[in-house]
Order: C-alpha cells, then sequence, then structure tokens
C-alpha cells in the first residue's frame, strides 16, 4: 500500500507545482512590463522674478505610456494679461510625448522668440528639443538633440555648435545654455532618461527660463518594437512662394478611438496670417512615410477648416520632411522644411 501512496503524493506534488507556475506566470509579466515617463514645455520658468508658464505643457504622461500634445498661438496670449509686460514674445509654441512600444518620444519648439531681461536682448528665429528612450531587448539607449536658428544676443549673432551644454556669459551678469542635456541610467542599463532645453537663459534679476524642453524616460521589460507607425508630431518653418516665413507646429494620429493632435500657423507676409487649429476631424496614411490631418480652425478669426499633408524623409528633417498646408479660404503654402522636424512615432 506504501507505493500507491507515494505515487498519489507525487502526483499531487506534479499537480500543485503545475499550479503554482500558472498562477505566478502572468505576475511576473507584468513585472517585466516596459514602464515611461515624459513631458515637454514650450517655456517655462521666471522673467525679471515674475513666473511664466508653463506655456504649451504636456504635463507628465502615465507609466503606460500615453501621447499628450498641447500648443499655443502666441505670447502674449491675446485676451490674457502679460505678466512680463513685454519682456517676453514667443510664437507657434508647440510639445509633444508619444510612448508606448518600446520607446519614449518628446519634443519642444518655439519660432519668433524674444526676450528683454537683465538689460540683455536675446534672440532666436527657432528653437527645437527633441529626446528620445528606447529598448533594445533589455537594454535602454537614450538620445538628444536640439536645433537653435537665428541666435542673438544683444544683437550679435551667436554661432552655435550643436554641442551638448554650450554655455556662453553674458557679461558677468548670466549665462546662456544652448543644447543643455542630463542623462542618467541604471546600474543594470535596463533605464534610461534624459533632457533636452534647446535653450536655458540665467540672469541677474531673477531671470531663469527654459525654452523648449523635452524629457523622456524608459524602464525596459522586453517590449518587442511596435510595427506601425500611428502618430506624427512636428514643428519648424517653410518659405512661402511669396517669399515670407511660415512657421507651423502640427501633431495628428488616433488615441483611444478619436481623432488627436493640434495645429498653429502663422505666415509673416504682410499682413500676417495666423491659424489655430480647433478640432482634428480626420487622419489617413498617405503614403510610407506621409500623412495627412484634417480639422477645424480659426484662420485670421474666422472659422474654417484645414488640411496639413506632412512627410519624414529623416534626419535631420531640415531639406527633408515636407510640410504642406491647404485652408477652406482658399491658401495653400508648403514644401521642405527649412528648419525643425517632422517625426513618425511608434505606438
Amino acid at each position: 500500500m506504501n507505493a500507491p501512496r507515494a505515487f498519489s503524493t507525487a502526483i499531487a506534488l506534479v499537480f500543485l507545482a503545475g499550479l503554482l507556475a500558472w498562477t505566478t506566470g502572468p505576475t511576473v509579466a507584468l513585472a517585466a512590463s516596459t514602464t515611461f515617463s515624459g513631458q515637454a514645455t514650450a517655456v517655462k520658468g521666471t522673467v525679471a522674478g515674475i513666473p511664466v508658464g508653463p506655456l504649451a505643457d504636456t504635463g507628465p504622461i502615465s507609466p503606460s505610456g500615453d501621447t499628450r500634445e498641447a500648443t499655443v498661438l502666441e505670447y502674449p496670449i491675446s485676451g490674457l494679461p502679460d505678466p512680463t509686460n513685454g519682456a517676453l514674445v514667443a510664437e507657434v509654441l508647440h510639445a509633444a510625448v508619444v510612448a508606448g512600444g518600446n520607446s519614449s518620444s518628446a519634443e519642444a519648439s518655439v519660432a519668433s522668440f524674444a526676450l528683454r531681461a537683465g538689460g540683455q536682448s536675446i534672440d532666436a528665429a527657432f528653437l527645437m528639443a527633441r529626446a528620445s528612450a528606447t529598448c533594445n531587448g533589455s537594454s535602454a539607449t537614450v538620445t538628444g538633440s536640439s536645433e537653435v536658428a537665428g541666435l542673438t544676443v544683444n544683437g550679435q549673432s551667436v554661432a552655435v555648435t550643436g554641442e551638448a551644454n554650450q554655455t556662453i556669459s553674458v557679461l558677468g551678469l548670466g549665462q546662456i545654455v544652448i543644447n543643455e542635456q542630463t542623462t542618467g541610467s541604471s546600474a543594470s542599463a535596463n533605464e534610461g532618461d534624459i533632457t533636452v532645453n534647446a535653450l536655458h537663459v540665467v540672469l541677474v534679476g531673477g531671470t531663469d527660463l527654459v525654452v523648449a524642453s523635452a524629457h523622456a524616460d524608459i524602464a525596459c521589460g522586453g517590449t518587442p518594437p511596435c510595427a506601425r507607425q500611428d502618430f506624427v508630431t512636428g514643428g519648424g518653418w517653410i518659405t512661402t512662394s511669396s517669399g515670407s516665413r511660415a512657421n507651423f507646429a502640427v501633431a495628428g494620429g488616433i488615441k483611444n478611438g478619436l481623432f488627436w493632435g493640434h495645429l498653429t500657423y502663422i505666415d509673416h507676409s504682410r499682413p500676417a496670417m495666423k491659424v489655430k487649429g480647433t478640432a482634428v476631424t480626420g487622419y489617413d496614411r498617405t503614403g510610407e512615410t506621409s500623412r495627412r490631418i484634417s480639422g477645424a480652425a480659426d484662420i485670421d478669426g474666422i472659422g474654417g477648416s484645414y488640411f496639413a499633408d506632412v512627410m519624414d524623409g529623416g534626419e535631420p528633417g531640415r531639406g527633408t520632411d515636407t510640410f504642406n498646408l491647404t485652408l477652406s479660404s482658399g491658401y495653400t503654402a508648403g514644401g521642405l522644411l527649412g528648419g525643425g522636424n517632422i517625426q513618425l512615432h511608434c505606438r
């Protein structure tokens, strides 16, 4: 009788082991999920001690992944008080974060930036920061870059090197950091984070202003890359057929079954034309790397609609990517980017 009892006990142990393996399997899988963080902000800080913003701020994303976007047509904002009393001017402020699959990406851009503070005059035609954290299996890698075009300090042009943390002293009264970057990683190399600020201005008298800030963070759990690119974001400028510069910011996609994104656009012809998207009503794949975003818009104070056709032609974007805008008013403009970037994202 001992042999059958021993056999029955062995069967019971095997069953119990199998049950434990089955019940603990999903818990292990959950523990191995990739997690994310990220945030993008166009302008934040203080000017002469006065808090500013954050302007065009996505806020932090969910650890499980998310897509967020924000835009402001221009600052000062029409109809709202300006606490800086004209010391800060900017337009087409843009921020976006797309995190999912095996990557977290953030970007922010600002056009026609002007700051008057601490007795200093700082201007830039365009600024953009981009940050990305990506999992290659269980290993995390981070990359970051910024674009700063037409930067002048007190009327003098500044040569932007493209190197991280290029620092300029301002007459002993402060400093400007271009392409400011900070990175971090875990000892096991499965986590990585990066923050890129296109411009960080610190001046005596209480000015500490960050322009175009992008943060991306990831903790890898072995999530495979996604096979589809379902979101597009971008900012920059084009030269219109009349020779004027037009600054734009755009985002599009489908999130939770709803159309997602924004459009802001200013054509600096005489007089300048201003377009602010009020709703995204369509998002279509028009090619392998091209998308069409449809929407309603306020066009110089009059309701209308738009089609924004964009194409991600590769890096760096300037001279390879395209942006084309068609308005219900009959206006059309577009072509290769003179600066900025269009980016397709995995989700």
